[in-house]
């Protein structure tokens, strides 16, 4: 006779297993049906940090994603790329943290990123455009919130980006 707890357990287990499964049936490499466009994030800590920075060299784009005024990292910011001209969604994809890395094929892009944890008024969105060339060669922004956060004066350099300069592109 199976107790319940062990019931749960192997429930668990099993929806694990599908779920598993089906990302990966989805289209063979592990993301979701219809997205072919290869992303990681990550970040919150130093060590993850530099890890994905040295990995930068085999995507294409490069996205920093931080607090306006003191460079804080932010993590759970939703980001849409778009091929231009057709307006097509490349990348759908909630940040883990900071630091979003995509591989994507010579052309020119949209990327939207957007986070609602920001100071009243301030605005959701951030929407730039970049081109990849035929090189292939890294694209990088960093895009910024009105947040209000703040950085532990007390914490390494490394725990945040330069804060937005003044007369940066802004955020709409």
């Amino acid at each position: 006779m199976i107790k319940p707890i062990q019931r749960w357990a192997l429930l668990t287990a099993a929806g694990l297993a599908v779920t598993a499964t089906a990302a990966i049936a989805a289209n063979g490499n592990g993301l979701p049906a219809g997205q072919d466009t290869a992303v990681i994030s990550g970040g919150a800590s130093i060590d993850d940090f530099a890890d994905l920075n040295r990995q930068a060299g085999d995507y294409q784009l490069k996205l920093i994603l931080a607090a306006k005024r003191s460079g804080a990292y932010l993590a759970d910011v939703d980001v849409v790329v778009r091929s231009l001209p057709s307006r097509e969604v490349v990348l759908e994809h909630r940040s883990q943290g900071p630091l979003v890395l995509a591989q994507l094929a010579p052309g020119r892009y949209e990327v939207t990123a957007s986070y609602g944890d920001v100071l009243p008024g301030a605005a959701t969105r951030n929407v730039r455009t970049f081109t990849v060339p035929a090189s292939r060669n890294l694209a990088q922004m960093v895009m910024y919130f009105d947040t209000g956060d703040e950085v532990n004066p007390n914490s390494p350099p490394q725990y945040s980006t330069p804060p937005e300069l003044p007369g940066a592109p802004a955020a709409r």
